[in-house]
């Protein structure tokens, strides 16, 4: 029993740390630079609420602005539960801009803007066409 329970934690432990992998090393790599250019310990604060626009049956575009200089990250998808799809813009800006892409025509989605620690900050909806 105890072996089944080893294993079982040990799969669990392999199995997220699968799920947490989805990012490139190459984005990882921008999101810390970036971290590093406001601080780790600065606060970002959205000054400009989030917009879509350029909605199309396939694809929107998502804007917001920050206080500082911070990554460009945003979780979406058609369960606001289960927001797998990632929106990214390398290196940091104020003015964030990103494109979301492969969406089905006719469908609510929801977003979820992450802060630099994963967490979502911010959240919406918006419908394509």
């Amino acid at each position: 029993m105890k072996k089944r329970l080893l294993f079982f934690c040990a799969f669990l432990t392999l199995a997220a740390s699968l799920a947490f992998t989805q990012v490139s090393p190459q984005q990882r790599q921008d999101e810390r630079a970036t971290e590093g250019q406001s601080g780790i310990n600065d606060t970002v604060d959205v000054v400009t609420p989030p917009s879509v626009d350029q909605v199309t049956n396939h694809s929107a575009v998502l804007r917001w602005g920050t206080n500082k200089t911070a990554a460009t990250r945003v979780n979406y998808g058609t369960d606001p539960n289960n927001l797998f799809q990632h929106g990214y813009q390398q290196g940091g800006t104020t003015n964030h801009e990103v494109m979301l892409r492969n969406l089905r025509p006719g469908t609510t989605y929801y977003f979820a803007i992450e802060n630099k620690h994963g967490q979502g900050r911010l959240t919406g909806t918006f419908t394509t066409q």
